[in-house]
């Protein structure tokens, strides 16, 4: 009983104008939901740990779920999302393949050049970590006739970022341009977790152009209506009966995609390690295009944004265990044991490891950094066997401090996390100087170019 009445409850309902909007935009804001949420899971931690084929083949599906929403879209926001979701899911297909095919030939090259002798060697690598771009803002440059003689409604431009490093690849968020406005601004906030020193980032200005007045799409079951329509009542009626329902998308699909929101590169540029910077920074623009594309922007040629890195070993404990620290009160030598941690550009020296859980303060802390000397002690009697020294210069003199270390193994332990820390240092230079903060954007907090009064970045750039 209960079964048949959902079914006459489903064969009661009635699809409107107003429902299939509804229904289309709950279907973007859930697919983009489902899209964080795997992509945030441990299947999508590290390429190392798990299977491209499987991101793939999640790609290909989201990608067909895409085109569905776009047959079924008939607001104009939409069919622009939906269109520049489609573009990200093929950018990012693609770049799996092409990270796919590249391990598969490096597999063969290393089977190919292995030899004996070189097993056991190992090339030191500098450790990952998090690239964030931010308070995206670009200039426009219209002609004075164009910006202040602007009346009534005109031509618009649908206007996103996409921003690529290796295989992950993010977007912003699509904004609307008309010749009122003199900045593209974008609030995202893209976050790289596995960035190596060496990274590019790729940075892609794509822009569609519309006219306000014209309607974006017609849905296929329109279109068979109106071409139904359009031929006569029998035969009129004939196709519309072969092509209603699923046959009408299928056949509609390629063309509706054509004819709505095609959007077009109009610059690019890339940005590297040189590039990050605590504060907002210009970079150049590469444009293309020029007045006669349709989706073609006055660019002024420039940029703005908030590039910031965050290296692994600025954030992350890099070795961690007990030393013996030599201390000299008085006149008389004494040793201190210490729970000794290395992160960043500081040696934290505690009391006990609980006090990390407790957020104590350590000690005392030990700088380190790109100028820090690491050297075993020299056997004395005033030094303990497996001791090493920490010798930071200054102006006038060099402070040197002494640890020990419980055995052999320990202290070579501590050796090679020195050493690794600082190879880290020289690959990823003024990103350790200081730990540079990703601000992940509030609901409430303005970004960056809006925190002063809104004039034209024209000024910023000077």
């Amino acid at each position: 009983m209960a079964e048949s009445s959902g079914r006459r409850d489903f064969q009661m309902f009635s699809r409107t104008e107003k429902t299939r909007a509804t229904i289309a935009k709950c279907a973007s804001l859930a697919m983009e939901l489902k899209r964080k949420k795997v992509r945030g899971s441990t299947v999508f931690q590290d390429l190392d740990d798990c299977n491209i084929q499987e991101k793939i083949d999640f790609e290909i599906r989201m990608r067909e779920g895409v085109c569905r929403l776009l047959t079924a879209s008939t607001q104009r926001d939409q069919v622009l999302n939906a269109s520049k979701n489609l573009m990200t899911c093929n950018a990012r297909i693609l770049g799996y393949l092409t990270e796919l095919q590249k391990r598969k030939m490096e597999k063969i090259a290393s089977q190919a050049t292995r030899r004996s002798s070189d097993i056991g060697s190992k090339e030191r690598k500098a450790c990952r970590g998090k690239v964030a771009i931010s308070d995206i803002r670009i200039p426009l440059m219209w002609k004075d006739c164009d910006h202040f003689s602007n009346k009534g409604r005109s031509q618009q431009f649908a206007v996103f970022c996409m921003f690529k490093i290796g295989t992950e690849i993010c977007d912003t968020e699509m904004a609307v341009v008309d010749k009122t406005v003199t900045d593209i601004c974008f609030d995202t906030v893209a976050v790289f977790n596995e960035a190596g020193p060496e990274f590019e980032l790729k940075l892609e200005v794509y822009s569609c152009c519309f006219d306000e007045d014209s309607p974006m799409i017609n849905t296929p079951k329109k279109l068979v209506k109106k071409l139904g329509a359009s031929l006569g009542k029998s035969s009129g009626k004939k196709l519309v009966s072969q092509l209603d329902g699923a046959e009408a998308e299928s056949f509609f699909l390629p063309s509706t995609m054509a004819s709505a929101s095609k959007y077009h590169l109009l610059a690019h540029t890339t940005l590297s390690l040189e590039s990050v910077e605590s504060g907002f920074r210009t970079h150049s623009l590469n444009i293309l295009g020029n007045e006669e594309s349709s989706f073609w922007l006055p660019l002024y040629g420039n940029l703005c944004c908030r590039l910031v890195a965050q290296p692994v070993c600025m954030t992350e404990d890099v070795m961690g265990g007990f030393l013996d620290h030599q201390e000299m009160v008085g006149d008389l030598l004494t040793w201190s044991t210490f729970y000794c941690v290395l992160r960043g550009s500081n040696l934290l020296c505690y009391y006990t490891p609980e006090e990390i859980e407790a957020k104590v303060e350590p000690a005392f802390k030990i700088p380190v950094n790109k100028d820090t000397r690491i050297r075993t002690a020299s056997k004395d009697l005033n030094k303990r066997a497996n001791s090493l020294s920490i010798v930071n210069p200054l102006a006038d003199k060099a402070i040197t401090h002494v640890f020990a270390a419980a055995g052999k193994d320990e202290l070579q332990k501590w050796m090679e996390a020195f050493w690794q820390h600082f190879y880290d240092f020289s690959q990823w230079k003024h990103c350790c100087n200081e730990l540079m903060k990703i601000e992940m954007m509030s609901p409430r907090k303005p970004p960056l170019f809006l925190t002063k009064e809104a004039t034209s970045v024209y000024h910023d750039m000077r």
